[in-house]
């Protein structure tokens, strides 16, 4: 089930806002959970019964960090390594057969090849809340969190519909003290709503024709040059507009049931730098990577060399937890390297001191070509579409039926939109912040225009579903 459906719209979230807020304060936690259980196990039931698991662990240990405190470095190290394990299964076993049996054929080792009688699927969000179960038992594990005594609440906490699937990854010590008490009033209700709407908007109206454009041209074999740049512009406008609808939407749900989420992008593409990039996209793993993972290895504590190790490494790994594959290791380690090297030319940098415009179309361009490895099918997939961008696999010829379909005016103009939408105007968050009477008919506006083009969209995925 997906938010931008009639399904969810019409029927799953007028229910799920209905019997929440019509049963007393102390069940609103149970109803939300059993409402979030529903929406997860539409697609497939039985990957309910792995998040269930998966949750009864983490509380479990993080009960008995309380009870045993002498014994806590055991019962946080059990629930990382049970959670990491699920993930690392269901995530990497298919990519692990794969490559394994690649080898076994390069040595002439086929009869060492392993024969899988099963392909495991990936459960939806599983990558969002593991990490989000995780955040819980080390926070506990290190006293920035009390321990939650009740089960139904941390239930709650880690199979909240509203990010479910697709983040933003919801950090226990951001909404404890929400979980326990928190306000439910007209003005955040009233600026949930828009939230939605807006992020509808970005989802239906500028996504899903950048998208098309996207992968008409990626699915194309070899296209022109400039083709080959519009579509990997038009992929960067979809993953941005796919994923800061998604976390529009999931802000805005929290909002309507009385929690408030972080801010998860801050107009990434206007940033000067990668490390800014990274400070602005997807800012809730980015924050998650660095206070779990970089930080614990050393962070820039232990010598220049660590640091730009420490920084390359979270990056790979933070490639790998997008998915099982090759392109997604390249597409962290350009981030990773550029940070490393960012880093290693400090404030005084000849890359610093260019003009503001130049910093942002090099920042861009280096976001852009990572997101060819991070959007091509296979590694053999993303090395001749940069051939295409940069000529040397460019055909002069192909692709007419191709152009005709990606130039078409509609596309066209919702490409350019989309660049006006990200560097002309201001960002849901700050536009949200007040509201007046010509807001909420914009934002009505916006809703009904997408709600009509969602009638005749029949491509309509949201890319996060599958991290």
């Amino acid at each position: 089930m997906v938010f931008s459906s009639y399904l969810f719209l019409f029927f799953f979230l007028p229910a799920a806002l209905l019997g929440y807020y019509a049963v007393p304060r102390k069940w609103k936690h149970l109803v939300l959970t059993l409402f979030s259980y529903l929406f997860y196990g539409w697609a497939n039931p039985y990957f309910c019964l792995l998040m269930l698991f998966n949750t009864t662990v983490d509380y479990t240990n993080g009960r008995m960090m309380e009870k045993f405190p002498a014994k806590k470095k055991l019962f946080v190290t059990l629930s990382v390594i049970t959670d990491l394990a699920i993930l690392g299964f269901f995530k990497y076993f298919n990519f692990g057969v794969e490559n394994y049996n690649a080898l076994m054929s390069a040595i002439g080792a086929e009869s060492w090849q392993y024969e899988a009688i099963f392909r495991i699927v990936l459960p939806l969000g599983i990558s969002f809340y593991t990490f989000q179960s995780m955040s819980y038992v080390i926070d506990v594990y290190r006293g920035d969190a009390k321990v939650v005594r009740n089960f139904i609440d941390y239930a709650c906490y880690v199979s909240m519909f509203p990010q479910l699937v697709a983040g933003p990854i919801i950090r226990f010590q951001e909404v404890a003290d929400q979980l326990q008490n928190r306000t439910h009033t007209l003005e955040k209700f009233t600026r949930g709503i828009t939230f939605f709407m807006l992020g509808m908007g970005k989802k239906i109206l500028l996504a899903n024709p950048c998208g098309k454009i996207a992968d008409t041209t990626f699915n194309a074999g070899v296209v022109e040059t400039l083709d080959a740049w519009y579509g990997a512009v038009a992929y960067a406008f979809q993953i941005y507009f796919d994923f800061s609808g998604y976390s529009d939407m999931a802000i805005g749900l929290g909002l309507m049931l009385g929690f408030v989420f972080a801010k998860n992008f801050d107009s990434p593409y206007k940033s000067l730098s990668i490390t800014e990039f990274w400070r602005k996209w997807h800012i809730s793993l980015s924050t998650w990577l660095k206070d779990y993972l970089y930080i614990p290895l050393g962070g820039n504590r232990k010598g220049e060399v660590r640091t730009y190790i420490n920084l390359a490494l979270v990056m790979l790994l933070g490639g790998l937890w997008h998915g099982a594959s090759w392109n997604f290791l390249i597409w962290g380690g350009i981030h990773g390297g550029y940070l490393a090297f960012e880093r290693s030319q400090g404030k005084e940098s000849i890359y610093s001191k260019l003009p503001k415009f130049c910093q942002l179309v090099i920042t861009f361009f280096i976001v852009l070509v990572a997101w060819v490895f991070f959007r091509a099918d296979t590694l053999p997939d993303a090395w001749r579409y940069l051939g295409c961008m940069f000529g040397w696999a460019a055909n002069p010829g192909a692709g007419t039926v191709v152009r005709g379909l990606i130039y078409a005016p509609w596309y066209v103009l919702n490409f350019i939109l989309a660049g006006v939408v990200i560097w002309g105007l201001p960002q849901s968050w700050d536009f949200t912040r007040t509201l007046n009477k010509k807001k909420i008919a914009w934002c009505i506006f916006v809703f009904l225009l997408a709600l009509l083009a969602l009638t005749t969209q029949s491509y309509n995925p949201f890319i996060y579903f599958i991290f």
